[in-house]
């Protein structure tokens, strides 16, 4: 299903290899049915119907439904599916059929378009980008007295440097305190970095809508621009989607290898960890913490290990949710539902399957990977008034190397 092409000019043409793909794979075993936490939200509705129908010619009933709005496209309920068929890009499919017919969410297309304008979701120019980037860091001055000078100077265009990150638009508008985090992090592990003036926006909007042309477009922008810096590694930040797509798709689209690893963040603190760059304060936070696993960063890409290694040498107490891993329940914000203002409190009625396994671990903190998730689990937290805190990962790793200076 992966390969299905939106034909973005072509309904019809959609449609029936929709169709096609479906009917000759889809056993209607049902093993996908259980899985979906949304099936007590849209009882008339589930993944097997949902094949069903577009099985049956009855793709339009889908594309005018709330349903494909409402799914993450977290993958769980195909994650064992006999054919292989993937939901996620049966959901993308259907969408892209929206999205030719003008009914998409306006707060996405608006996204989508400003993307299209500015390389970036939020509409920011490049000068404004590097102007609100060495604000945010001048903000951090009274932080850095443990630091050499000039150890929070954010690099800009430096050819040749080991690393080119790619921020999420958040942490240079709504969420600041990331940001900070991250330049915390590279002073403290001395890290060889830069941003770009022209690429800094992680974030692949048209991948929600199955808008294939302009999503490849901004995997060849952010490619393009390691090659042009030099770059050995891309670093994404906690994105959960924009990660999963350079590191599984980017090839695929291009048809080329690339020359250059892809890392999340998390891996890289993992693996400075390991190899002596860092040391992590042992038991240094001193509260019960669990793992949230972000659909993306665990069930499609496969990041489990790291963040729980890390996670364990530096909690007190360490206590898993069930279930885990590839099996993950969904936080209810992926998928660009947590974008879609549409949706409302919706994706946090949605969400109580995750709301009561939060619960059930008595864990002080949350911890994840991904910044829809952090959104997400936070809003949740509120909502529910969860005794919990909501943290990142490379949060709690920050801390943690800031105790072992003290």
């Amino acid at each position: 299903m992966d390969d299905i092409i939106i034909a973005q000019n072509d309904n019809a043409e959609t449609i029936s290899n929709i169709n096609s793909a479906i009917s000759e794979t889809c056993m209607v075993c049902g093993e996908c049915v259980s899985r979906c936490f949304l099936n007590t939200a849209y009882p008339d509705m589930n993944p097997r119907r949902l094949i069903r129908k577009i099985a049956l010619g009855r793709a339009q009933e889908m594309v005018d439904s709330e349903f494909i709005w409402a799914c993450t496209l977290c993958a769980r309920c195909t994650a064992d599916c006999p054919k292989d068929l993937r939901m996620d890009a049966i959901i993308r499919n259907v969408r892209g059929m929206a999205w030719t017919q003008g009914k998409v969410p306006a707060r996405i297309r608006e996204g989508i378009e400003k993307g299209k304008e500015f390389g970036n979701n939020v509409g920011m120019d490049s000068e404004e980008f590097i102007d609100t980037a060495q604000w945010i860091a001048e903000e951090m001055e009274d932080d850095a007295e443990d630091l050499p000078e000039g150890a929070l100077d954010v690099p800009f265009d430096r050819e040749g440097a080991e690393i080119f990150y790619v921020p999420n638009p958040r942490e240079y508008t709504s969420n600041p305190g990331m940001f900070q985090t991250y330049l915390k992090f590279f002073a403290y592990v001395g890290a060889d970095w830069t941003l770009s003036s022209k690429v800094f926006d992680i974030t692949n909007w048209p991948y929600y809508m199955g808008d294939q042309e302009d999503a490849v477009d901004l995997v060849r922008l952010m490619v393009d621009e390691a090659r042009n810096l030099g770059a050995r590694i891309l670093l994404t930040t906690e994105c959960g989607h924009g990660f999963k797509i350079l590191r599984k798709d980017a090839e695929n689209w291009l048809d080329e290898k690339l020359d250059f690893e892809v890392l999340s963040i998390i891996e890289l603190a993992h693996r400075y960890w390991k190899e002596g760059r860092i040391k992590l304060s042992k038991g240094s936070v001193d509260k019960k913490i669990t793992y949230h696993d972000p659909c993306n960063v665990g069930r499609k890409v496969g990041v489990f290990e790291a963040p729980r290694e890390i996670l364990r040498e530096i909690a007190s107490e360490f206590v898993e949710m069930w279930p885990n891993r590839k099996y993950s329940v969904c936080c209810g914000g992926g998928g660009s539902v947590g974008q879609n203002s549409d949706m409302g409190a919706k994706r946090l009625e949605h969400a109580h399957y995750k709301k009561d396994q939060i619960l059930a671990t008595g864990a002080d903190v949350v911890a994840t990977s991904c910044q829809n998730c952090l959104t997400q689990l936070g809003d949740l937290q509120a909502r529910y008034e969860m005794p919990v805190e909501i943290k990142s990962v490379i949060e709690l790793v920050v801390e943690a190397i800031e105790h072992d200076r003290d």
